[in-house]
């Protein structure tokens, strides 16, 4: 049996990954997810790992933003990349912190309402990015 996916609890069996379909709701809205988590064959203990949590949240939070109207981070790679810039680049043009479109992306975090329309106003008017460069580079 492998170390790493043996059961912590019993440490007699081996951890299989799960996935389930769990109902999520938010401000009225109802979603049905995928939460993974570890079931242990010896001792049946159910438990997530961190890598299995993040996944779980990084879900959950991307169901929030679409039901909040703001852009997935799906949404905001493609946005980033259609204007030609990499995550660097891009927050040190809007803002919000060095890795902050690296958490955007991956839905670590849901980006500020105000980031959200910046970024739309940005993607739909080029003067406005172009503004947005040139105060940055000063």
């Amino acid at each position: 049996m492998s170390k790493h996916n043996s059961c912590p609890i019993c440490e007699a069996g081996e951890l299989h990954e799960h996935i389930e379909s769990i109902e999520v709701k938010y401000r009225g809205h109802t979603a049905m997810l995928d939460s993974r988590y570890s079931v242990c064959d010896a001792c049946g203990s159910e438990q997530a790992s961190a890598v299995q949590t993040r996944q779980n949240k990084r879900a959950t939070i991307a169901f929030r933003k679409t039901v909040d109207g703001l852009l997935t981070g799906a949404q905001i790679r493609a946005l980033r990349e259609s204007l030609g810039l990499t995550q660097a680049q891009a927050a040190r043009i809007f803002g919000g912190g060095p890795v902050a479109f690296s958490k955007y992306e991956h839905d670590d975090v849901a980006q500020s309402d105000a980031m959200d329309k910046l970024l739309r106003v940005a993607n739909a008017v080029p003067e406005a990015l172009a503004h947005l460069e040139r105060a940055a580079h000063k």
